[in-house]
């Protein structure tokens, strides 16, 4: 069987990979700290307690043909607040994970985000869009990226960039409702009380993959940096749906859904609301990705869009609320 290491198995798109990547005969090795905003628990695979770069995360991961690298401290607030105590982590913790990997010759894959391309000079965002990142938490991917593809450079191990857009959907674990606060799963809440709240100015556009779709692309990357032959190199992955809508209208999308299921309810009203992320939330309308690429690498195509999706988002959103 081959070995997967996977760190962050506890978060949000870790607890999910899990169990896809275990249905799919993989012997997986599991490492978390659990200090995130997210514990996803499986009693049937248990994830050891730790840092991925102390003594005991290496020794765990050492014997893997290959390491999946979800863990982070995220947020960009987060990082902004504390960036040293975060860059610790993501950066000095990466770089350690990294020389292991050079030791042991293991190909890695690095979660990355599109928050590293900033505001991209050129439109839509490319494969080889290269990192200009203006906040802190993507200052810290970038350098992430950046340990990932010097590895790749050397010509020791293939390695992979996996560059993910904003992700959405949830699932359970042991009966519990697992989902990201992102602004899809707060809508939906927030329809309950007939009023969504945009951060203005809500013409912000961004990509939006469903987190099905981001498992099957890391199962993906998995086989793709394990193919028999496979050149030492690096290589960056647009983890995208190419579904680019603004805030407001996935506002509408939401409001469609809402009236459908609730057709004697009054309509949602929407309130464009101050953005306590103004000045480090990148605003560009015109922003869109391309994953030509990706598709051509993998052979993956994104299957769920957000009006499939919407319904089971609505059904679960109580659940989310109450967790």
């Amino acid at each position: 069987m081959v070995k997967v290491g996977v760190t962050g198995a506890s978060g949000y798109i870790g607890g999910a990979l899990i169990p896809f990547l275990a249905e799919r005969h993989y012997d997986l090795r599991l490492i978390d700290n659990r200090t995130g905003p997210v514990e996803a628990v499986h009693q049937e695979w248990p994830v050891p307690r730790g840092e991925f770069e102390s003594d005991m995360g290496l020794a765990l991961l050492s014997d893997c043909d290959v390491i999946l690298h979800l863990a982070a401290v995220s947020g960009v607030m987060r990082c902004a607040k504390d960036p040293d105590g975060t860059a610790r982590s993501n950066v000095g913790g990466t770089a350690k994970l990294v020389a292991m990997c050079r030791e042991r010759r293991i190909p890695i894959a690095f979660a990355s985000s599109f928050a590293v391309v900033g505001a991209p000079k050129k439109l839509p965002v490319v494969e080889s869009t290269p990192a200009a990142p203006t906040h802190e938490y993507a200052r810290q991917k970038a350098a992430g990226e950046e340990l990932v593809t010097a590895l790749g450079r050397e010509g020791v191990v293939p390695v992979a960039n996996v560059r993910q857009s904003n992700v959405y959907g949830g699932y359970r674990a042991e009966g519990r409702y697992i989902a990201k606060g992102n602004v899809i799963q707060l809508f939906a809440q927030q329809a309950t009380t007939g009023r969504l709240s945009v951060n203005a100015p809500g013409t912000q556009r961004r990509d939006f993959i469903h987190l099905e779709d981001v498992l099957t692309h890391w199962e993906a990357v998995t086989r793709f940096l394990l193919r028999p032959g496979s050149r030492p190199a690096s290589t960056t992955f647009n983890v995208a749906s190419g579904e680019a809508l603004s805030v407001l209208e996935v506002a509408d999308e939401v409001r469609r859904e809402f009236a459908r299921l609730h057709p004697d309810a009054a309509p949602l009203r929407v309130d464009v609301v101050p953005n306590p992320r103004e000045g480090v939330e990148l605003v560009e309308p015109g922003f869109a990705v391309d994953r030509t690429r990706t598709e051509q690498a993998l052979g993956v195509r994104c299957r769920l869009h957000i009006r499939e999706a919407l319904p089971s988002i609505f059904r679960d959103a109580g659940e989310f609320a109450s967790g």
